[in-house]
C-alpha cells in the first residue's frame, strides 16, 4: 500500500506543470501545492519529492538567467556618447599621423632636391680645379683681384685633353644663372643650373692661389634650398712661383682608361 501510494505520489511530482513568472516557479492551485508563502499547503508526503523537484528546477532557473544576464551585457551596445568619443580621439590620431607623413615625404623631398644641388655643384668645381691645375697663365682674374659675374676665369691650358687641345684658352662664364665652360676648339657646355653667387679670387703676385666660392639656390613649392660650396686650387704649370712648389710646364694629368 505505501509503495502504491509513494508511486502515485512520484506519478503526480513528474506529471507537474509549472508556470513561470520572472524569476518564480507557480504550481497550479489543483495540484494542490504551491511554493511556500503562496498560501498553499504541500500536501502530507509529497513534501520531499516537490520541494526536491522545486530546488532543481529553482536552480536551474537562476543558472538561466545567469548565462541571459552575461549574454546580455557582452551583447550590449555603445552609447552615443562614446561613440563620438571614440570619433573624436580616432580622428585626432588620424590627423597626427597624416601630418607626421607629409612632414616627413617633405624633408625627404627637400633633402633629395639639395643633395642635387650639391653633386652639381660639386661637379662643376671639380672641373675648374683640374683645368686650372694644368694653368699657365691666368688671364682672368688679374693679380690680387677678383671676379662674380661675366666671364669668371680665363686662362691658357698647357697640355692636350681628349677634349681640349694644347694652349687652348679655357673661359669659365656665368650667363643667367648657368654656369658654363668654354674652350677657343670647343662647344660651350653647361656645368651648372641655379648658380646664384660665385667668386673666384686670386692671390697677389706671385702667389697664384685661385679661391673659388660658388652657391647654387633654388625654390621647390614655397621651400628655399641654398648649397654654398668653396675650394681653392694651385696652377701647377706657372713659369715660377715663390710662394707654392710648381712643375715648370712638366705637370700633366694622366688620361683615366
Amino acid at each position: 500500500m505505501r509503495n502504491k501510494k509513494s508511486k502515485l505520489i512520484k506519478s503526480s511530482v513528474v506529471n507537474l506543470t509549472f508556470l513561470n513568472s520572472g524569476l518564480r516557479t507557480v504550481i497550479p492551485a489543483k495540484a494542490g501545492i504551491q511554493i511556500e508563502k503562496t498560501g498553499f499547503r504541500i500536501k502530507s508526503g509529497m513534501t520531499k519529492y516537490v520541494k526536491s523537484y522545486l530546488n532543481k528546477h529553482i536552480k536551474m532557473r537562476k543558472h538561466n538567467s545567469e548565462l541571459r544576464t552575461l549574454n546580455s551585457e557582452l551583447q550590449r551596445g555603445f552609447t552615443l556618447i562614446e561613440i563620438i568619443i571614440v570619433i573624436v580621439i580616432l580622428s585626432i590620431v588620424s590627423a597626427i599621423t597624416i601630418k607626421f607623413l607629409v612632414d616627413s615625404l617633405r624633408i625627404y623631398t627637400m633633402t633629395v632636391d639639395q643633395k642635387t644641388l650639391f653633386d652639381e655643384g660639386k661637379l662643376a668645381l671639380e672641373r675648374m680645379c683640374r683645368d686650372l691645375r694644368d694653368a699657365n697663365s691666368i688671364t682672368t682674374p688679374s693679380s690680387g683681384g677678383s671676379s662674380s659675374s661675366g666671364t669668371l676665369l680665363s686662362f691658357t691650358r698647357t697640355h692636350a685633353t681628349a677634349q681640349d687641345s694644347a694652349d687652348d684658352t679655357i673661359q669659365f662664364i656665368l650667363s643667367s644663372g648657368t654656369l658654363q665652360r668654354k674652350a677657343s676648339t670647343r662647344p660651350t657646355v653647361d656645368l651648372a643650373s641655379y648658380v646664384t653667387a660665385i667668386t673666384v679670387t686670386r692671390g697677389t703676385s706671385p702667389n697664384n692661389e685661385i679661391t673659388i666660392s660658388l652657391t647654387l639656390s633654388r625654390t621647390i613649392s614655397g621651400e628655399t634650398l641654398s648649397v654654398p660650396l668653396s675650394t681653392k686650387v694651385i696652377p701647377k704649370n706657372f713659369p715660377t712661383d715663390t710662394t707654392y712648389k710648381n712643375f715648370k710646364n712638366y705637370w700633366e694629368e694622366e688620361e683615366s682608361t
